[in-house]
């Protein structure tokens, strides 16, 4: 199989251009989407032929993160799957496009410590299928600096790392918009700190004194969460890590990975931090047990609007999940007091969310037909992946309840994971038991674990492969591993003929950037070249179309192409990094058009023609050159500019064509 890896200063035109091939081909073989054609990594596989691409049940990005949730800047991993070990060094904190071929053996990662021996910091019993990324933190250091696991640098210890995390974050209400929701009245319910009483009368002990909030860590961008977090599942009879946990596996993200309050889903109307159902929500706001059931029965002129509304505050929302999970617990019938490991009563609180109720209790009886876990199966594909669905059935030997069975198990295993949120492990129980595990506790097929703890566990050099099928290996060979291929480097002038403007200026100079009109006093913010209507506008340098539109405005018809500054060729590269700082993106600005032939998206090569000149806008009657036609173009910092110059520089220095 031939792939190149992405060097410094490459780009996907570059690579298109070293290997005769179209972007556009390079992008549907790598599924990149518009956006990732710019946002290709150093590292990263790019597959240059259909033929060559490896059929991998998992494409895995792993990103490597210190106890305070920084990047490691680099270190040495060693990796087990697909009866394979490997040891790998990263850097920047990320292992681009790790390629598994059988999901069902699993993964182990092992780190490198400053001593030269490998901690395992992950073990996965099998993994979610399709591109996924991995998040792993090392609980023995904190990058700070250049620190990073090498002999000589002494690291910061847990308990001093411990002490800079802990941020307990203050209640804060968020009314609605219509009433002041201030809690100051609300009278909390007790926090039951070890025990509940469920619906069968027994006591049943959830949270081991292991699990305790000291021993509790989130992302540092969701730490403002944190005392929601706890409070919840001291009211509720969780861990604060399994409420967690099933948090983060519900709630929407911001790119850096924090929750987001005010996230709306406009296909299914669901809102908030823990995405809530409108139906659901105004259920759980009659429940007496919750936040927001007991801020309602205070409140009673609230309209369902307002309520509604609440679901965008995070502490009724957290506390909403925690309460809805054991609302599912019951109505699911299953004896659930069975369960006493934070992990287990975690993975069943999302299988029950993610299957129903009556569809859990199904799944775990395993009476569900096969025609039902085969439209189950096909749905997690989605409509595009249909052959990979129907691959993934026929290792199971076309037997629907046996692979959907498999893949929600093997889903939820690698997204519910307790010790995500534990800043010691070796102070838990240390048990992380899978949701087959599960299922057999509630089914009486074993015994749930008594907590013991258990030291941090050691490297197994040798691992001992699952006897399970496995695809056939492709060999895989890398092409010009040593060499850079760089950008694109081809520049061609706007129109076929490049000349400034005169007709109905002033003077030529008018027609260039700067404070030029009205004798100096007013701006133009980039440069009028001379064009009849219908004349073609071409692509200056390979990019991606950001805006292609009718402003409405005095620019008429616009385009906008994104180019990164490293498919420029020299000199233009050399003017751009003069003008940008910290992107790697400018912006070309084509206005006044008639037609536009592209859009918004769309992967466009040098030349292409992106549309054709007209007098949309203020150019309203210049038809002609005599009349004053023109193509406005400019040069810019960011796609859409405000008034004025900031953000605009002066193109003329970018053409071959000798302007003035």
């Amino acid at each position: 199989m031939n792939y190149y890896i992405v060097k410094k200063g490459d780009t996907l035109w570059g690579i298109s251009r070293k290997f005769n091939i179209t972007v556009k081909k390079i992008a549907e073989l790598n599924e990149l989407n518009s956006s990732a054609i710019h946002k290709i990594k150093i590292g990263q596989k790019i597959y240059i032929s259909k033929t060559d691409k490896i059929n991998a049940e998992v494409v895995l990005r792993i990103i490597l993160l210190d106890l305070s949730f920084k990047l490691i800047p680099k270190g040495i991993v060693k990796l087990e799957y697909d009866g394979k070990s490997n040891d790998i060094v990263f850097k920047d904190g990320v292992i681009y496009d790790l390629e598994i071929l059988d999901h069902s053996k699993g993964l182990k990662v092992y780190y490198k410590n400053i001593k030269g021996t490998f901690d395992l910091i992950a073990n996965y019993k099998s993994l979610p299928i399709g591109k996924k990324v991995l998040r792993l933190t090392s609980r023995q250091m904190k990058v700070s600096g250049t620190h990073y696991p090498k002999s000589g640098i002494v690291q910061q210890k847990v308990d001093e790392i411990k002490k800079s995390l802990k941020n307990l974050a203050e209640p804060i209400i968020r009314g609605g918009d219509e009433q002041n929701t201030s809690q100051s009245s609300i009278i909390l319910p007790e926090p039951r700190n070890d025990q509940k009483r469920t619906d069968l009368g027994n006591s049943t002990h959830i949270i081991a004194s292991q699990f305790t909030e000291e021993n509790f860590i989130l992302n540092t961008v969701n730490n403002k969460y944190r005392k929601f977090v706890i409070d919840a599942s001291r009211r509720h009879g969780f861990t604060p890590h399994s409420l967690a946990a099933l948090i983060h596996a519900e709630a929407a993200k911001k790119s850096n990975g924090e929750w987001d309050p005010e996230s709306f889903n406009a296909s299914t109307n669901a809102a908030g931090l823990t995405q809530f159902l409108k139906g659901t929500w105004l259920e759980i706001c009659k429940n007496q047990d919750t936040l927001i059931g007991q801020y309602a029965s205070k409140i009673k002129k609230l309209t369902e609007k307002q309520l509604l509304s609440l679901r965008f505050n995070p502490e009724f929302s957290i506390d909403a999940a925690a309460a809805y999970a054991v609302v599912n617990f019951k109505w699911s019938k299953l004896p659930y007091q069975k369960l006493t490991e934070p992990s287990s009563i975690a993975k069943l609180a999302y299988l029950l969310h993610h299957e129903g109720a009556g569809g859990t209790r199904s799944f775990i009886q395993n009476s569900f037909s096969q025609e039902r876990a085969k439209n189950l199966l096909f749905a997690q594909f989605g409509s595009k992946g249909k052959q990979r669905a129907s691959d993934y059935l026929k290792r199971y030997n076309d037997d629907a309840k046996a692979a959907y069975g498999a893949w929600l198990r093997a889903y939820i295993d690698a997204h519910i994971n307790i010790y995500d949120y534990v800043l010691d492990k070796s102070k838990t129980s240390g048990a992380n038991l899978s949701l087959e595990e599960t299922i057999k506790i509630l089914l009486g097929q074993a015994s749930s674990p008594t907590p013991t703890p258990t030291p941090t566990p050691t490297p197994t050099p040798t691992p001992t492969p699952t006897p399970t099928p496995t695809p056939t290996p492709i060999s895989s060979k890398e092409v010009q591993e040593n060499k850079t291929v760089g950008g694109s480097e081809i520049w061609v002038d706007p129109l076929s003929v490049n000349k400034l403007r005169t007709a109905g200026l002033a003077n030529i100079k008018s027609a260039t950037f700067g404070k030029v009109r009205n004798g100096g006093t007013r701006n133009h913010q980039g440069i009028d070249l001379a064009a009849d209507s219908g004349t073609n506008v071409f692509a200056v340098c390979s990019g991606i179309i950001a805006v292609a539109k009718d402003s409405g405005g005095p620019y008429g018809k616009i385009v906008v192409l994104e180019v990164n500054i490293d498919d420029l060729p020299i000199q233009q590269k050399k003017y751009a990094l003069k003008k940008i700082i910290n992107s790697n993106f400018i912006y070309f600005f084509y206005a006044h058009l008639s037609i536009i032939n592209v859009e918004k998206g769309d992967a466009v090569d040098v030349t292409t023609v992106l549309g054709k000149t007209g007098s949309s806008g203020n150019a309203s009657g210049m038809t002609t050159i005599s009349k004053g036609g023109h193509l406005h173009f400019e040069t810019r910092s960011s796609p859409l500019l405000g008034k004025g110059l900031q953000g605009r520089f002066d193109p003329i220095p970018f053409f071959l064509t000798k302007l003035i």
